[in-house]
C-alpha cells in the first residue's frame, strides 16, 4: 500500500452548548456548535488498493425500523379502517400519455454484481449522477459507473466499503453503518459522500471530492452530533444548499425512546475548500415537549444554473405521522449562519407551519408480496428527496413579490382502500414569501397493486419523473416508474413503466425493504437516474439492485 499521511484536528470540540428546548415563539436558538476532525485522502483509486479483493461481511439481521410514534402506529393498526378509506386524489383513469423514456438500465450492487455477497438489509440504496459518472451507495458498499453503466474498476474490485473513504478519521473510519447518502453537488460539480457513525460516540461523516472525479482525492470531516455524541442519529438525509450541507436525523438517546428531531447544518463553502476550520450546528427539536416533529427532509437544489438567491434559507418538511389522517404537510425554516454559527435558528417547531393538502391517511405499515411475508412501506415519513429548483424563466423581482419562483417536490405512501399508493406534491412559493403552497398533488393508484418507497424530481422543462416499488400478493416486488409533462393536467401521472420485474420475494429481515431510494437529476437538466431493490429468487438477504437512466423526449440540454 502506498504510504500517506493525514492532518488531524482535535475532534468533537463543542464550542457552544445551551438549552435546546423550543422557545414560546416556536423558534429554536442556541444550537450546539462543533468542529470536526479533518483528513485529506489520497485518490480513492489508490486508497482502495488496501481493501481485500474478496470482501468479507458478517451476516447482519435487520432490526425493526426505529419508529418515532410507535404508539400512534399501533393505534392506527388496531382502530383505523384502512380498507374503508378512499384517498380523495386516487388517480385511476384519464392518465396523460407523457412518460420518460428509459435510456438504459443495469445491475447495481447486490446479488449478481461481480460475486457480491449481501451482508445485511435493508439496502438504503441511493445514487447520484455527475458530469461523467454515477455513484450508487447501497448500505455498506458503493460502486462507480460511467454514464453508460460500465463499472469503473479498482484493481479488480467492483465495490468499495463505505468506511474506506473515512479511514484517516479517528471514528468514522472504524464504523461502516449504512443509512448512507451519495450526493452530487450540482452547483460545485463535486461529490458529497455521507455516512453516519452508528457506534457510540455518534458522528456525521462527510467526504467531499476535490474534483468532479469520484475516483480522486477527498476532504473528509467527522462532526459530533448532539449531546456529546451519545444520541443515535437515525435515518439521516442530506440536502445541498449554497451555504451548507443540511442533514436531518431522528434522535434516539442510547437507542432508547425517541427524543426529537435533530436538524444539522455544516459549512459547505469551507468544506469544498478543504478548510479544517469548517463548523457545524445541530438542534434538538423536541417540539415543545410534544415530540410532534420528526422524519424531516432538507431541501436539495436541482437547478445549479439558477441557485437559490444568496441569503435565502432552506426549508425542511416532515412530521406526517401524528394522526390517523391529516390534511397538512409540515415545514420548517433553517437559518444557518456559517460566519457566526451560534446565531443560527430553526423555526416552526411543534407543527406550527403547515402546507394544506388533500386529506391523507398513511398507508398500512407493510405491503403484501407473494408468499407469507410482507415488506415495510415506511409510510410514517416522507420519502427522500425534497427536490428543489428555481423555476425555468423565473426572474425574481421586488415589484412582483407574489411570483411563484420556487418549486419543491416530495412524496410518501398513503392508504387507498387499504392498499399503499404514492401521494406526491409540488409546492411553490415566491422567494419573497416563506410559506409554500400546494401547486398540484396526486395519488398514483392505477390499480389494486401496492406502490410505495417513491422519489421524484423535475427536469429543466418542468417534466416530472417518479420511481417507486410495486408489490402485491401476486406481484413480486418490482421497480416501477412513471411521469408527466408540465402541460399535462395537474395531479396526474402517465402509464406505469417497469425498470425490472422482481422474480422473488424477501423472507425474514424484519420486513425491511429499501428504506429509501432517490430520483437524481443530471447537471444537463434532462437526464434522470434512479435505483431500487428487487429479488431474483425468494430468499432472505439475497437482494439485487438496479440502476436506470430516464429522459423525456421533449427535453434538450440546458
Amino acid at each position: 500500500m502506498k504510504s500517506f499521511s493525514f492532518g488531524l484536528l482535535a475532534i468533537g470540540l463543542c464550542l457552544a452548548s445551551a438549552s435546546m428546548s423550543a422557545q414560546s415563539d416556536n423558534v429554536l436558538r442556541n444550537p450546539q456548535v462543533s468542529k470536526a476532525a479533518f483528513a485529506v485522502t489520497p485518490p480513492l483509486r489508490d486508497l482502495v488498493k488496501n481493501q481485500p479483493t474478496e470482501l468479507q461481511f458478517g451476516f447482519h439481521q435487520a432490526s425493526p425500523v426505529q419508529a418515532t410514534k410507535p404508539q400512534q402506529l399501533l393505534w392506527n393498526a388496531k382502530h383505523f379502517n384502512y380498507a374503508g378509506w378512499k384517498d380523495p386524489l386516487a388517480q385511476k383513469q384519464n392518465q396523460p400519455d407523457t412518460i420518460p423514456t428509459k435510456l438504459a438500465d443495469w445491475l447495481g450492487v447486490g446479488i449478481g454484481f461481480f460475486g457480491y455477497s449481501v451482508p445485511d438489509a435493508p439496502t438504503d440504496g441511493n445514487l447520484s449522477i455527475g458530469d461523467t459518472q454515477i455513484v450508487q451507495w447501497v448500505n455498506v458498499s458503493f460502486a462507480l459507473f460511467d454514464l453508460n453503466g460500465n463499472d469503473i474498476l479498482f484493481n479488480g474490485q467492483h465495490s468499495v466499503l463505505g468506511n474506506v473513504l473515512f479511514s484517516g478519521l479517528p471514528h468514522c473510519g472504524s464504523s461502516n453503518s449504512g443509512d448512507i447518502i451519495a450526493q452530487w453537488d450540482k452547483i460545485a460539480h463535486r461529490w458529497v459522500m455521507y455516512q453516519p457513525r452508528f457506534s457510540s460516540p455518534y458522528y456525521d461523516c462527510f467526504a467531499i471530492s476535490q474534483t468532479n472525479d469520484a475516483t480522486g482525492a477527498y476532504y473528509t470531516y467527522e462532526f459530533p452530533t448532539y449531546h456529546n455524541s451519545t444520541d443515535f442519529p437515525d435515518y439521516p438525509k442530506v440536502g445541498v444548499w449554497p451555504n451548507g450541507y443540511y442533514v436531518s436525523h431522528n434522535d434516539f438517546p442510547n437507542l432508547q425512546s425517541y427524543a426529537g428531531a435533530m436538524p444539522c447544518a455544516y459549512d459547505r463553502v469551507k468544506m469544498l475548500a478543504g478548510d479544517p476550520s469548517a463548523q457545524g450546528v445541530c438542534f434538538l427539536d423536541n417540539s415543545n415537549g410534544t415530540l410532534f416533529d420528526d422524519s424531516m427532509l432538507p431541501a436539495d437544489v436541482d437547478s445549479p444554473n439558477s441557485p437559490p438567491p444568496t441569503g435565502l434559507d432552506p426549508i425542511f418538511v416532515g412530521s406526517i405521522d401524528n394522526f390517523s389522517s391529516d390534511s397538512n404537510v409540515y415545514y420548517y425554516h433553517f437559518h444557518f449562519d456559517p460566519a457566526n454559527p451560534a446565531n443560527s435558528t430553526f423555526d416552526c417547531v411543534n407543527g406550527a407551519c403547515k402546507i394544506p393538502v388533500a386529506t391523507y391517511s398513511n398507508a398500512p405499515g407493510t405491503a403484501p408480496e407473494p408468499g407469507a411475508n410482507s415488506i415495510d412501506t415506511l409510510s410514517d415519513r416522507l420519502m427522500y428527496r425534497l427536490a428543489y429548483r428555481l423555476l425555468p424563466g423565473a426572474t425574481p423581482s421586488p415589484t412582483v413579490r407574489s411570483e411563484p419562483n420556487q418549486q419543491w417536490l416530495v412524496s410518501h405512501a398513503v392508504s387507498n382502500n387499504g392498499v399503499p399508493a404514492v401521494r406526491w406534491y409540488e409546492f411553490r412559493s415566491s422567494i419573497y414569501h416563506s410559506t409554500p403552497v400546494t401547486y398540484q398533488q396526486g395519488t398514483y393508484a392505477p390499480d389494486g397493486t401496492s406502490r410505495f418507497m417513491s422519489s421524484l424530481a423535475s427536469d429543466g422543462n418542468g417534466n416530472i419523473a417518479m420511481s417507486y416499488t410495486v408489490s402485491s400478493s401476486s406481484v413480486f416486488p418490482t421497480i416501477g416508474y412513471t411521469g408527466r409533462a408540465a402541460s399535462d393536467p395537474r395531479g396526474t401521472m402517465g402509464p406505469e413503466q417497469i425498470v425490472i420485474a422482481g422474480t422473488g420475494s424477501q423472507t425474514d429481515t424484519s420486513n425491511r425493504w429499501g428504506d429509501y431510494y432517490n430520483m437524481s437529476l443530471s447537471n444537463d437538466g434532462c437526464t434522470f437516474a434512479t435505483t431500487g431493490e428487487y429479488y431474483t429468487t425468494t430468499a432472505s438477504f439475497n437482494w439485487s439492485t438496479r440502476i436506470a437512466k430516464l429522459k423525456f423526449d421533449n427535453c434538450g440540454s440546458n
